[in-house]
């Protein structure tokens, strides 16, 4: 199993868990946010990127017309992708826009003096890969 595999079973396990743990009572927000934290604690050399993502994936969730019935497949597959991003393993099949590229590179953009060189080089050449800059 490798680390996507891994971050995709553990967030499985929390939707799992949140009905379980609540009385069979699902909650998607306070599920969402529980994922939101495993996001930031799986990216420990970039915590600081991470918890503005994670604060920009958790938007999008709230923001959605049926909140209980988050995380949706589609907003799964966003951090999905944003995690293979930040780990350098993002395949050309993504459903990250050049809009949501321009965002990461932003929030990149603020964080950059706390990223390792390596990893930092890594995303703005994604980035530049993908027309957003």
């Amino acid at each position: 199993m490798n680390d996507i595999q891994k971050f995709q079973a553990d967030i499985k396990r929390i939707i799992k868990h949140d009905r379980a743990d609540n009385g069979g009572v699902y909650d998607g927000v306070r599920a969402s946010k529980t994922i939101a934290e495993l996001f930031i604690s799986s990216n420990k050399d970039c915590q600081g990127l991470a918890q503005s993502i994670s604060e920009l994936w958790l938007s999008r969730v709230t923001a959605s017309a049926k909140p209980d019935e988050e995380p949706t497949e589609t907003n799964l597959s966003w951090l999905f992708d944003v995690q293979e991003f930040l780990d350098g393993t993002l395949s050309g099949d993504t459903v990250l826009t050049k809009a949501d590229f321009s965002e990461l590179r932003d929030l990149i953009d603020y964080e950059a003096e706390d990223l390792p060189v390596d990893m930092l080089t890594s995303m703005m050449n994604t980035v530049m890969d993908h027309d957003a800059l």
